[in-house]
């Protein structure tokens, strides 16, 4: 079936990211260790329930100060929190407005409430997209089949007729399961190639 909508994934895919950077910048203002730090803050059961909006950035950083003794206020945890994003893209802009001329364009991420905030504001890459399906939206994180069927949804398109771009082979088989064209994500040539094989119309366009 001919490709009608393009799903991409944000992190490690539009734009590059480096958690060293905001894990450093946060435990400099805890008084724990930094191996105890990270147990706190990537405890699944609360990163996920933060990831998947069942808590706030505010109920998350409360919980930071409770049990990882951060002393931070919270607009100064929404920006160091957000530091780990780097300033420059993966994909080139040229290459994501090439095929936003033909196709709509949809973001599928892991991602939460301050994270999408910040990249909205700053990457202007962004803009080229029609719809967001974000995990803390709709209550589902990839590779769960939930968050795709609001994917499917959202594209109003038959599985089959779209292309999903991600940079975790746990979410390419995900994706695949449902019928959907799945790409795993290593540069933006071997993307161009795999876009071109399954039909879609790229164009010209300056790297």
């Amino acid at each position: 079936m001919k490709i009608e909508a393009l799903l991409f994934d944000v992190g490690k895919v539009l734009i590059d990211f480096n958690f060293e950077t905001g894990v450093e910048a946060l435990h400099a203002s805890c008084s724990i260790s930094r191996d105890r730090f990270e147990e706190v803050l990537w405890d699944d059961t609360w990163i996920r329930r933060y990831e998947r909006g069942e808590i706030s950035t505010t109920q998350f950083h409360k919980y930071l100060c409770e049990t990882a003794k951060l002393k931070m206020n919270l607009p100064d945890f929404r920006k160091t929190w957000s530091s780990v994003f780097l300033p420059g893209l993966i994909i080139s802009e040229g290459l994501v407005g090439a095929l936003k001329r033909n196709y709509p364009l949809i973001l599928v991420s892991n991602t939460n409430e301050a994270h999408f905030e910040f990249i909205r504001s700053r990457y202007r890459i962004v803009d080229y997209f029609d719809h967001f399906v974000l995990s803390y939206e709709v209550g589902s994180l990839k590779p769960d089949r939930k968050i795709f069927e609001h994917a499917i949804t959202t594209a109003n398109c038959a599985p089959d007729s779209l292309f999903f771009i991600d940079d975790r082979e746990e979410n390419i088989t995900a994706a695949t399961r449902l019928g959907i064209h799945a790409h795993l994500f290593r540069s933006q040539s071997g993307l161009i190639s795999a876009l071109q094989s399954a039909g879609v119309e790229i164009g010209k366009f300056v790297d």
